[in-house]
């Protein structure tokens, strides 16, 4: 388990146990984090795990920061993870075990259900994201692809219709397929800053070159980056 010995100890908030009520009407921004510790295994060449670990919570500070003031929530069922939900007050959602899609698409019923107006899913791996606010617009859908145009990385849209998510290669094509099958106007935004994602070894040395990524010192990591 992941120590936070700085914070005291914190009873771990459930959906059970928080007022969804509260949402209603709101606009929130939900990040499905599996896991701090198993993710991401194709940086093992640059990230020993427990460097890896840390960078990945790193990651997730991040976002977290760039949503402001708007209401997260996170799904997840990896206890690490609802532990470090906790400690910064934010709702957890619990994963229902199956895979990102079914992840993301239960916690948009959930939210839908409650009252949610529109929805922002962000990815925890998004190291430079900034201010997720400008992409919330009232009724609208915007999506950030990744660099490549394939995966999304981001995503706002309005609850009142069913969206039906589709992450994986080519995710980007295909929810703009469904945001046009909806009318949704649509808007795809080319963030320089929320296109970037780290996946692999590459992607990661291109991050810490000139320590662009301030929430975390490579310095202080294992593996071949530390000779380069």
């Amino acid at each position: 388990m992941l120590k936070y010995s700085f914070m005291p100890t914190l009873k771990i908030m459930s959906i059970n146990q928080i007022d969804l009520q509260s949402l209603s009407g709101k606009h929130v921004i939900l990040i499905p984090i599996r896991s701090f510790s198993e993710s991401k295994s194709r940086l093992a060449k640059v990230l020993d795990p427990p460097a890896r670990t840390r960078f990945m919570v790193a990651c997730a500070t991040t976002v977290i920061e760039a949503a402001g003031a708007t209401p997260i929530a996170i799904v997840t069922s990896d206890p690490d993870v609802r532990e470090f939900a906790a400690h910064k007050d934010i709702l957890v959602i619990e994963d229902v075990g199956t895979g990102l899609n079914a992840a993301v698409q239960h916690a948009f019923n959930l939210l839908r259900q409650a009252g949610v107006s529109h929805l922002t899913i962000a990815h925890s791996d998004l190291p430079l994201a900034k201010d997720l606010s400008v992409l919330i617009k009232d009724g609208e859908f915007t999506i950030v692809p990744d660099r490549k145009y394939d995966g999304t990385n981001v995503m706002s849209l309005p609850t009142k219709d069913y969206f039906q998510f589709s992450y994986g290669p080519m995710s980007f094509r295909r929810h703009l397929k469904e945001a046009t099958r909806l009318n949704l106007k649509i808007t795809v935004d080319e963030n320089p800053d929320l296109s970037v994602d780290i996946d692999t070894p590459q992607d990661y040395r291109e991050l810490t070159v000139g320590q662009k990524f301030t929430n975390f010192d490579s310095s202080k990591s294992s593996g071949e980056n530390r000779t380069r």
